[in-house]
């Protein structure tokens, strides 16, 4: 690891434009309305069956139809800028991070806050004031995506962040699609079992670090372990947080923009024009569908920087599949190493998998018993990592970042009557549409899955050839 000076967005934006990394900046007039997203979408978001599968640069766009807020995308774009931002070797980037999932870096309260130098608490109409994009014509409407949701459970005090999707559906009024299982669904759930909102912030435009350690899930981050103790063991000092203005939870200190509100116990459609409608473009590459039915998020207040950014990402690409992708590495290599085998050497959770599903694991074998124990990590990565598909065991002579040498390894050290262990009717992604009995009978019910461990690697025996 080498020290870098980044603590928020800016100063991160500032580090990479000294260090010889690229900012585009866009000075054409577009929308939020369906045209940045169609613009980035084909510059260089790395969108699956896109013409151009470029992983470009960061981008802003600085003109921006009705605003003067500047939109932000592309900031996860590169793994190599990724690392930079970490201070890390983007090669082991997962390796290296599961290093950091620690105690000890307590946030820190701040007084008078960047993100609280202007404030809005009356006559709030968030779309007045921020570029929220709209994705595609049947999108159910604007949506936040890169909004760090912050709450603390009503019983115990203990805190969470967590990226949700949030869709705009009146001036001060948003759904918050929660994943059931994640940590803040579970406060949320808790709260509406006691008849009270659940009060929480949402902040925009964070120190990278931050975004990063959000990603993180359980069993590698347990409920009650806050995330910002990564980033801050990352940075080395606690994160500076403050107290809202109008609810009892925090917000990041230095974000560019906070929303603050409640999660009601009451819900609605998150496609208010179309029940059984489109959401937006999901990780996996498809069109997701709205759900029925989803939480509602009351805004008691809006607060933001002087001059603030405000950052967004396009699904599905090559910036999304990194936020998902290098903190489910970590998370795997930690937990096959502390439980498995310490001859696991990387992880790299590949793009066609939107970072979550599918993982490519690299192990040295040192004896005829490692044969075994590989597989068993295969096995075990789906305890590791429960949205994790499939699971590919390679040797160390293969370049995992480089798929055509996973496929070599396939090819050539590899035969279906053997070398594959598949699992029946486990829980999968809700997000992935073959998991229905509509698409096989073998899955019992939406939301089951076949995982499958595809081992790659040569038998020990046979090494020396």
């Amino acid at each position: 690891m080498y020290e870098i000076n980044v603590y928020d967005l800016r100063s991160a934006l500032k580090y990479l434009n000294t260090s010889g990394e690229k900012i585009d900046v866009i000075d054409q007039q577009l929308s939020a309305d369906c045209e940045i997203a169609a613009h980035y979408s084909a510059y260089g978001a790395g969108v699956p069956n896109k013409s151009n599968l470029n992983h470009g640069n960061p981008v802003i766009y600085k003109n921006v139809k009705g605003y003067s807020v500047p939109v932000l995308m592309g900031l996860f774009n590169s793994r190599s800028t990724c690392a930079k931002l970490l201070g890390l070797d983007h090669i082991n980037l997962g390796r290296e991070l599961s290093k950091f999932v620690v105690d000890g870096y307590v946030p820190q309260i701040m007084d008078n806050p960047p993100c609280q130098e202007n404030i809005v608490t009356s006559d709030i109409d968030i779309m007045k004031v921020l570029p929220i994009l709209r994705y595609t014509n049947s999108s159910a409407g604007p949506y936040i995506t890169m909004g760090v949701v912050y709450a603390q459970d009503l019983e115990t005090g203990e805190e969470d962040i967590t990226i949700h999707r949030l869709c705009v559906q009146g001036k001060d009024t948003l759904t918050i699609y929660l994943i059931p299982g994640r940590h803040i669904e579970i406060f949320y759930q808790k709260a509406k079992k006691m008849g009270k909102p659940l009060p929480i912030t949402i902040s925009i435009g964070v120190d990278p670090a931050i975004y990063l350690a959000s990603t993180f899930s359980y069993p590698v981050t347990p409920l009650g372990y806050n995330e910002l103790h990564i980033a801050g063991a990352l940075r080395k000092n606690g994160v500076k947080v403050a107290k809202a203005v109008t609810n009892d939870a925090k917000s990041i200190a230095y974000s560019e923009i906070v929303i603050e509100g409640y999660i009601l116990p009451d819900e609605m459609p998150e496609n208010t024009k179309c029940v059984d409608g489109d959401s937006l473009p999901e990780f996996l590459g498809y069109i997701g569908k709205a759900q029925k039915s989803l939480p509602i998020v009351k805004v008691s207040a809006l607060t933001y920087r002087n001059n603030p950014i405000y950052q967004t990402i396009v699904g599905p690409g090559s910036e999304l599949s990194n936020l998902c992708g290098i903190s489910t590495e970590a998370s795997l290599y930690k937990c096959i190493k502390e439980s498995v085998t310490d001859k696991i050497q990387n992880c790299f959770c590949s793009h066609s998998g939107g970072g979550k599903l599918l993982a490519f694991l690299q192990f040295i074998k040192d004896s005829t018993i490692d044969d075994a124990k590989t597989r068993q990590a295969g096995i075990a990565a789906f305890a590791a990592f429960h949205e994790l598909k499939h699971a590919f065991l390679l040797d160390d002579d293969i370049n995992i970042l480089d798929e055509r040498d996973v496929l070599w390894a396939m090819t050539t050290r590899f035969q279906g009557s053997h070398s594959i262990i598949s699992i029946p009717n486990l829980n999968g992604h809700p997000l992935d549409p073959s998991q229905s009995p509509e698409f096989s009978s073998e899955n019992p019910i939406e939301g089951t899955t076949y995982k499958t461990v595809f081992d790659c690697t040569v038998p020990y025996k046979m090494k020396d050839k």
